[in-house]
């Protein structure tokens, strides 16, 4: 059996009288084992299943996380370390201009560990 990277996509929806346009996306990257791609989408459907919850937010509004669909399912292997799992391109904005010869320190990075 090999690794295989599942993205979903769940959707956060809110109680209101009126329906929303823009609504909160979540896009989890699940990690499993399957033997082929067939079993991999049937155990994406069963993750992305486990992400749907509902509660009560605080102003009172029921709010539904909903499982929208499997958007990609990766094979990774017999092996994961140093294997990438996924990735999100997405834009930043700075308080400064950044130049071409600017040096990082991601030594220096703090992590969220959840």
């Amino acid at each position: 059996m090999s690794y295989y990277c599942a993205r979903l996509l769940v959707v956060c929806l809110v109680s209101s009288r009126k329906p929303r346009r823009r609504n909160l996306y979540d896009y989890p990257f699940v990690v499993f084992r399957a033997a082929n791609y067939s079993s991999a989408f049937k155990v994406a459907l069963k993750l992305g299943k486990a992400q749907e919850t509902r509660y009560e937010g605080s102003t009172g509004q029921s709010v539904r996380w909903a499982f929208v669909r499997v958007e990609e399912i990766k094979k990774l292997g017999q092996k994961l370390d140093g294997v990438e799992v996924g990735s999100i391109l997405d834009r930043l904005q700075t308080k400064e201009p950044l130049r071409f010869n600017k040096r990082f320190h991601p030594e220096r990075s703090k992590p969220f560990l959840s």
